[in-house]
């Protein structure tokens, strides 16, 4: 199952490398739509970013995190940056904002699982608050991205002209909402999970077997 998945991974992240490299190629063609050269490369990078992620910080992400990671690239930057869908059905954007701070706040769990042991691990409120805390950097992180390149590469992701603070806030605000929900979701499963374990029984010698060791060794 472990390989299955890890096949997929490979798979999927090929195609969003080859998508990224196909829509750089159609910049290059005079008269074509494809404009957004910075975004395409963006594409390209952002599919390493695992690796990038292991390599700075060595944490590794689940093989089914990194799954949910690749899959999560097609609607954010495929679909909804290089193939304008953000601006062809305005509810996408915040059905991804709102995915982001789902998958940020799993990564941020997996970061806590690594980093400490069972005995280590830090209290419930501390939990809940660094995962919210780091959806909500990712989320400020992705929000400076679009700024950055409405700013210096004339892009319009967060149609400054029109809407920009309220487009903003709402982005960040879905993020949160998604992270809320998901970090009560893990928090739940984990309780229940340790009080599985701590259920389990043990096995203990009655008093009479150890009544008839005494008398053997007599």
């Amino acid at each position: 199952m472990k390989q299955y998945i890890k096949q997929i991974n490979l798979c999927v992240k090929v195609i969003i490398i080859t998508v990224g490299v196909l829509l750089s190629v159609l910049y290059l063609v005079p008269g074509t739509q494809f404009h957004k050269i910075w975004s395409y490369l963006a594409t390209i990078a952002l599919a390493f970013a695992p690796e990038i992620w292991r390599h700075v910080f060595h944490l590794k992400l689940s093989d089914q995190t990194e799954l949910a990671y690749y899959i999560f690239l097609i609607p954010a930057m495929v679909l909804g940056i290089d193939l304008d869908v953000y601006k062809a059905w305005a509810p996408f954007d915040k059905i991804v904002h709102c995915g982001s701070g789902v998958l940020a706040t799993v990564v941020a769990w997996e970061v806590l699982e690594q980093v400490f042991t069972k005995k280590q691990m830090p209290a419930k409120w501390f939990r809940c608050l660094f995962m919210i805390s780091f959806a909500m950097l990712a989320a400020t992180l992705w929000e400076c991205f679009e700024y950055g390149s409405d700013k210096f590469f004339g892009t319009h992701m967060q149609e400054l002209i029109s809407e920009g603070v309220d487009d903003t806030m709402q982005d960040i605000l879905v993020a949160l909402a998604g992270s809320i929900v998901t970090t009560g979701l893990i928090i739940a499963v984990s309780k229940g999970v340790a009080k599985t374990t701590a259920t389990k029984p043990k096995t203990v010698k009655s008093k009479a077997t150890k009544k008839s060791v005494k008398i053997k060794k007599a």
